[in-house]
């Protein structure tokens, strides 16, 4: 009998999955760093929702190092800045590898966004957050540890059967694509923070609902648990 516990966490990943797909969609804009700042808000909107589940009093700001893919505000703008010219420079270049290997890229964009959220909602069920910063204020101490550990875990992992699977479900749902790059349009416009949601389109919906399956699956549950054992060892390793 499904508990309300299983409901709520099957609507979590269901957010996830959904977020996922938004996120991956972003690579066939041929915008430059539209891709980057869509990906950005979708892995924010993941644990905006995951914290907002646990009812924590934590915020997404707080977690900022743990997901950002640009490592922090200050550094990571620089970085930006200096990285910028070249970025532009190379973008047409990058454009057609993404778009050529997207086969491969839109999986993994998928099982990363999962696994980001699987990852914090995990550490959160357990208590395993530290609340303070060095400065006593309120903060995760851990969340650059977080972030070192999930990138060397999910290097780690053969993912080329969960890969496939994600890539024959969605090949079930009509025009996911084309509603996957509306949708993440739709994100970009809004660049709204504060957002509580992702504009989707029902396309995205159901081919959140045909990954969720395939992340149900006993070979994907396996790879989870090898995933977060792998993280738990970076996890010290980094500490």
């Amino acid at each position: 009998m499904s508990t309300e516990s299983d409901a709520s966490s099957s609507w979590l990943v269901h957010q996830w999955a959904v977020a996922g797909i938004v996120s991956a969609g972003a690579r066939f804009i041929p915008i430059p760093f539209v891709d980057e700042m869509v990906q950005g808000q979708c892995r924010r909107f993941v644990v905006r929702q995951t914290l907002s589940a646990h009812e924590s009093e934590l915020t997404e700001e707080d977690l900022s190092l743990f997901y950002s893919a640009s490592g922090g505000c200050l550094s990571g703008c620089a970085a930006t800045v200096v990285r910028a010219p070249l970025k532009l420079i190379l973008f047409p270049i990058r454009k057609v590898v993404t778009i050529f290997t997207s086969v491969r890229g839109v999986p993994l964009e998928i099982m990363r966004t999962v696994l980001l959220g699987r990852t914090l909602d995990r550490y959160l069920a357990a208590g395993k957050l530290e609340l303070q910063n060095a400065a006593g204020s309120k903060g995760v101490r851990q969340a650059m540890q977080m972030r070192s550990a999930f990138e060397i875990a999910f290097a780690q992992m053969d993912w080329r059967t969960v890969r496939a699977a994600v890539k024959d479900a969605l090949g079930t749902v009509d025009h996911w694509k084309d509603a996957a790059v509306s949708s993440a349009k739709q994100t970009f416009d809004r660049q709204d923070a504060s957002s509580d949601e992702i504009e989707t389109q029902p396309a995205v919906r159901a081919g959140a609902e045909q990954v969720e399956k395939v992340l149900q699956r006993s070979e994907t549950l396996m790879l989870f648990a090898e995933f977060d054992r792998r993280f738990d060892e970076a996890m010290n390793q980094v500490g």
